[in-house]
């Protein structure tokens, strides 16, 4: 008996080795990082470029990159036009909870073939998935026509960005450039409109439909010189500041009156 088990452990011992070679390499975190984390917003602000860069830890190569940008999640309300009496009015409103105030994907190939959609909806890989709704949809209406809605609206705006490959045009540098050796780089235009927030820059790789590793980046997007000091006044202070702002408009006025009375 004694015999038979010593030889029972002397084979697990052997077959250790074949067996931890055989398992699944672990998933580590995705090398990336951005060129700015902080971004400082004047007077003359009029928008920004973000670049992320990193490096596909696959020596060969294999696998997807997509990369998004996430602005700070916000509240949207929907509405859709309905004809009363002859003449075109909003109803049948759709809130929307924790939708980006801005979302930008990047991808070397249209996202629908890199992830399922399971995939996408899991890791908010599309601004549609990203919404989350907060009020029931009218009974004859799609839920998804809404998130259409909203995501029309914004890229309209700017807010919304898919940029798929690397820039199309010379004086575009949106896109995603990806160079030998596994290196990557993804640029993505922040436009004066976006809020002034926290935002993440989220970094996937994907191989045969399956994640395989991420990474998330966050930055900063804050007032600097007199228009912090304002808006921190304004924030913190509100009274006060409504009581500066109403002494500044009458001091103004009585300035006025002054220059261009009558003589």
């Amino acid at each position: 008996m004694v015999r038979r088990l010593l030889l029972a452990v002397l084979f697990a011992c052997m077959c250790a080795p074949a067996l931890a070679q055989t398992a699944p390499e672990v998933a580590t975190d995705l090398p990336a990082a951005v060129a700015e984390e902080e971004i400082a917003v004047s007077s003359a602000y009029s928008g920004s470029y973000i670049t992320v860069f990193g490096v596909n830890p696959d020596r060969r190569g294999r696998g997807d990159i997509v990369v998004v940008l996430r602005g700070p999640e916000e509240r949207a309300t929907i509405m859709r036009k309905r004809r009363v009496f002859g003449v075109l009015v909003n109803g049948d409103p759709v809130r929307f909870a924790d939708a980006p105030a801005f979302f930008a994907v990047l991808s070397n190939r249209p996202i629908r073939q890199i992830a399922s959609p399971q995939a996408i909806w899991a890791y908010g890989l599309d601004p549609a998935a990203a919404a989350r709704l907060d009020s029931e949809v009218p009974p004859t209406a799609d839920p998804s026509a809404y998130r259409a809605a909203l995501v029309r609206l914004r890229t309209a705006q700017g807010l919304y960005q898919v940029h798929t490959g690397r820039p199309a045009q010379s004086e575009t540098r949106a896109g995603l450039t990806m160079y030998q050796g596994g290196l990557f780089r993804a640029v993505v235009r922040l436009p004066a409109n976006a809020p002034i927030a926290q935002y993440y820059a989220d970094t996937y790789l994907f191989r045969d439909g399956r994640l395989i590793s991420r990474q998330r980046v966050p930055i900063t997007v804050s007032r600097v010189g007199i228009e912090r000091r304002i808006h921190d006044l304004a924030v913190n202070a509100s009274f006060f500041y409504g009581l500066l702002t109403v002494a500044l408009a009458l001091f103004s006025g009585w300035i006025a009156a002054l220059i261009f009375r009558r003589t």
